[in-house]
């Protein structure tokens, strides 16, 4: 019989070293983001070089990432079609913490050329192993310059509801504008949900983004090939099969071969 699991239980004898070896596990989790962060900045930027000179990179990928696309309305894009490049500034002492600038050419819709939104560590934020980028960081508002309220809009196609953490509930959320439900949000789970799903996969997988519908569409070729070879061996199943049934009249029968 199959040993039943037990919840394990630390003697108050080694209580105080384990919690003091978990602190020292944390501090060293906590140096390695800050060595990370360090190492792949002059390499954000040197991408961020490259990237520049692809005409509309960042309104692809942000379009592209199915983690941010769910939260794009379609009167978004004319003005995110003027969006030039997307930071991401890590604090060097607690990477944690961070900003998103989005940088804009000139439009219709806003006077300013960066939008920068900030996520700043709650006070009882948890340690790194811990760490949940919308639980732990709180968003703050910004503030948008609109050209006019015609064109705003966050005013236009405001953010409706809330998500619901319960996944047992169904949610009243509707995400309506980008810029309402990011910028103009100080909402944990919504404009926390944007940042964490731009930090942790748009950003560092920006490139992978931008060439997503070359994959897909290389993955369409694929099933279109697998299924022409499929029917040439449809045809050649029935084409065997006609040649069987000929071969079957050809052969002589019991009577033909006793005589």
């Amino acid at each position: 019989m199959t040993r039943q699991p037990e919840i394990g239980q630390i003697p108050d004898a080694v209580k105080d070293a384990v919690q003091s070896l978990d602190a020292e596990f944390q501090a060293a989790d906590m140096e390695i983001s800050k060595v990370v962060a360090r190492l792949h900045e002059p390499l954000l930027k040197k991408r961020a070089e490259i990237v520049d000179k692809i005409d509309g990179f960042w309104p692809q990928a942000l379009t592209n990432c199915v983690s941010t696309n769910i939260y794009i309305d379609d009167d978004d894009h004319p003005l995110l079609d003027h969006l030039k490049r997307i930071d991401v500034q890590r604090d060097v002492n607690d990477p944690r913490a961070c900003k998103i600038a989005f940088h804009f050419a000139p439009n219709d819709f806003i006077s300013d050329e960066v939008l920068v939104k900030s996520f700043e560590l709650a006070q009882d934020a948890r340690k790194a192993t811990a760490f949940d980028f919308a639980a732990d960081l709180v968003p703050v508002k910004t503030t948008i310059s609109w050209k006019s309220d015609d064109v705003n809009l966050a005013k236009n196609k405001p953010t409706k509801g809330d998500l619901n953490d319960d996944e047992d509930e169904e949610d009243d959320f509707e995400p309506g504008s980008f810029f309402s439900s990011f910028f103009e949000s100080d909402s944990p789970q919504i404009a926390g949900s944007i940042g964490r799903a731009i930090v942790e996969d748009l950003y560092p997988n920006a490139i992978q983004h931008f060439e997503m519908p070359a994959l897909y569409q290389d993955e369409d070729e694929e099933d279109d090939y697998d299924d022409e070879e499929e029917d040439e061996e449809d045809e050649d199943d029935a084409d065997r099969e006609i040649d069987l049934e000929e071969e079957e009249k050809k052969r002589p029968s019991k009577k033909a071969r006793a005589a």
